[in-house]
């Protein structure tokens, strides 16, 4: 609870910086070296093709008894910069969770906005804010209880979620990595599912 806390925390405070800097883009990177790679980055009509990523694994051992969980998100999406530091993009997603009798898959598109800070000329936090249209296909296996087996099941669902990632990036000459927190959650549906976490992302810009 209390990484989640932080993690949230953290993201409002990346967000709220959007109006801030475009209110002050002069005194923006005034720190960095002309033609460093963070300078260079973000220039008006540069596009950048990213892709966020994460991944999780579990395995727990109670009394003789296995449970194993898997958690991947692959995250692919282009930017481009209308004015400096200032983007605009789209991304399509995959969320894939399984334990051994359930999986979870959804996927999702959508659009979002960002504002690249830098702070040195190597460094810089690029937050960026979307919304996605994700598609939820839930499956259950069928397992035998107590000598009866069950069916097996799937149902899909679809929701509007709202996207913030604010990554901390490392520049090189065209290339970027970084990690920084995310929050998923949804707008609309029957079932709200809520997620915080750390992703990475790595990509590169052209022009």
């Amino acid at each position: 609870m209390l990484i989640r806390r932080v993690l949230v925390g953290s993201l409002v405070a990346f967000v709220t910086s959007f109006g801030v800097s475009a209110a002050a883009e002069e005194t923006i990177g005034a720190h960095t070296t002309p033609g460093s790679a963070v300078s260079v980055f973000g220039n008006q009509g540069q596009v950048a093709i990213s892709s966020e990523a994460g991944a999780t694994f579990s395995h727990t051992s109670v009394s003789g008894s296995n449970a194993a969980s898997t958690s991947l998100v692959l995250r692919p999406g282009v930017d481009y910069f209308l004015i400096k530091r200032l983007s605009l993009g789209a991304f399509v997603g995959v969320e894939h969770q399984a334990t051994e009798i359930t999986s979870n898959t959804t996927f999702g598109i959508g659009p979002r906005v960002g504002y690249d800070i830098a702070f040195s000329d190597r460094f810089s936090i690029w937050p960026r804010i979307g919304f996605s249209y994700n598609s939820t296909t839930v499956k259950v296996d069928s397992q035998n209880i107590g000598g009866v087996q069950t069916p097996s099941a799937k149902d899909s669902s679809s929701a509007l979620a709202l996207n913030l990632y604010a990554p901390f990036l490392f520049h090189t000459n065209h290339y970027f990595a970084g990690v920084g927190p995310a929050l998923d959650t949804d707008l609309t549906g029957d079932s709200k599912v809520t997620t915080v976490a750390l992703r990475v992302i790595l990509g590169g810009w052209v022009f």
